[in-house]
């Protein structure tokens, strides 16, 4: 099985942020209609191949795994720091894993145990290394105590797609809101994991907070990816 024909079945796994406008004073709201492209932002490249990687390893799926790598070889990451507006707490563990595709390939050679026909797709994506790749996103580590919030003062571009999205180690539940200068809520993921995504088009170029909201009894660190 060639590996475009697995990359094509991963097209309709989908991320999902839940973006709300507000009815109040449109002009005193950073929010512009989403202008969306038909293009797939890095950010959104990025976390497809960290969840897809998390799935395969759970799952002992060594297809699972080479596809992830695959996605996440095509996408240059750049650290960044990004500025703490709030602390949520002082962090009390090591950083949590953000996986190369080198660390991807590791794993799946491990889970294929020998398998001619998956060896044969490693190979095929470590040969494809020197391919093109979409570059742009920033990717920090970040720190939220139990009960807490940490946020970030981060500034998008205006007429532009915004994308933020944070993964932390499973063991809470973390949820994500986004607000502009003027304090409107622009996007807000909630739901009971702890992955986020939240996805938006300033009107201009300007300054969000983005908060990273823990409801669990644990204080964790997570990933934090946006463009």
């Amino acid at each position: 099985m060639k590996l475009s024909s697995l990359l094509a079945a991963t097209a309709a796994i989908a991320l999902t942020g839940s973006v709300i406008a507000q009815d109040a004073d449109e002009t005193g709201t950073n929010f512009a209609e989403d202008q969306r492209s038909e293009e797939t932002t890095g950010v959104e490249l990025l976390a497809l191949s960290q969840e897809l990687y998390a799935y395969g390893v759970d799952a002992r799926d060594p297809l699972a795994v080479i596809v992830a790598a695959r996605i996440r070889q095509g996408v240059d990451v750049e650290e960044r720091e990004y500025e703490i507006a709030e602390q949520g707490g002082e962090p009390e563990e090591a950083e949590i894993e953000f996986a190369s595709a080198a660390d991807m390939l590791d794993e799946a050679r491990v889970l294929a145990r020998g398998d001619e026909a998956l060896a044969g797709l490693i190979a095929e994506v470590e040969a494809d290394a020197a391919r093109g790749r979409v570059g742009g996103p920033g990717r920090a580590s970040g720190w939220v105590g139990a009960r807490s919030t940490t946020s970030y003062n981060i500034t998008f571009r205006g007429g532009e797609r915004a994308a933020v999205w944070a993964n932390g180690p499973g063991r809470t539940d973390l949820d994500m809101y986004v607000y502009d200068s003027n304090g409107n809520l622009i996007c807000r993921h909630i739901d009971y994991s702890d992955r986020m995504s939240c996805f938006w088009t300033p009107r201009w170029t300007g300054t969000f907070t983005v908060q990273v909201r823990n409801l669990g009894n644990v204080g964790v660190s997570y990933n934090m990816v946006t463009n």
